[in-house]
């Protein structure tokens, strides 16, 4: 497949899930009905089993997707691709998480400025709910660095475990914000849809500008080593 069309390809799904995350946004402004009943109805499900142990466990777990945590690895993977002169790379990564998953997630919880839920909290928390702000850098973070090695591998097995792995870590996260009762299920699905969004329109981005931005690099002395990343394996050949 030409890495072009790929690009318009991933830019066009994600601006679907940045739709989808636009129905759900417009029903929580709103307070509409349906998300009221969507929200109950998988809390109802997701917390009709609270032990003791599970919460422990999944009180210390869950911390795995906060923004802190993902900021501080995501400084450390941009260190090693610049030093590996993968430049290009580098800012990308680390932009993309920068942009969308700190300061994207902050602008969209100050706008909605929904409280969190008042019952079966198990974790005492009182900043704003909408989005999930554990969902959104989850997704980002782990989904971004998935999708990178899905598309870097050749072999299918290779993409499929990476593939299986990435959904599972997400997964895992979104249902111990709900069980653990700091977040509306609304709020970790929006959180979702946003972060697939941001990590398909920055990828179909990056393939895109590449080049030139390796090229306006190349012309401030710094000589991107990551061709091989960025020409030839960060799209699936056709």
């Amino acid at each position: 497949m030409n890495s072009n069309k790929q690009s318009i390809i991933f830019i066009s799904v994600g601006i679907l899930f940045l739709l989808l995350f636009g129905v759900i946004s417009f029903g929580v402004y709103f307070e509409s009905s349906w998300v009221n009943s969507l929200d109950m109805n998988l809390i109802e499900k997701i917390q009709g089993n609270i032990t003791e142990g599970k919460t422990s466990l999944l009180k210390v777990l869950t911390e795995v997707g906060n923004i802190r945590l993902v900021i501080v690895l995501t400084i450390i993977l941009a260190v090693i691709l610049f030093i590996k002169k993968w430049y290009a790379a580098g800012l990308w990564f680390g932009g993309t998480i920068l942009v969308c998953a700190a300061i994207g997630t902050k602008i969209l919880k100050e706008v909605f400025d929904r409280t969190r839920p008042d019952f079966m909290q198990l974790v005492e928390k009182s900043t704003e709910s909408f989005p999930s702000g554990h969902a959104t850098s989850t997704t980002i973070f782990y989904g971004l660095l998935g999708l990178a090695l899905i598309l870097l591998t050749t072999h299918v097995w290779k993409k499929v475990v990476v593939g299986f792995i990435t959904l599972l870590i997400i997964n895992f996260i979104l249902i111990s914000r709900i069980y653990l009762g700091v977040h509306f299920p609304t709020d970790v699905i929006a959180g979702f849809l946003y972060g697939m969004a941001s990590i398909l329109i920055s990828v179909g981005v990056y393939q895109l500008l590449a080049q030139p931005l390796q090229k306006l690099l190349k012309k401030i002395g710094l000589s991107d080593q990551s061709d091989t990343f960025t020409k030839e394996k960060l799209y699936i050949r056709g």
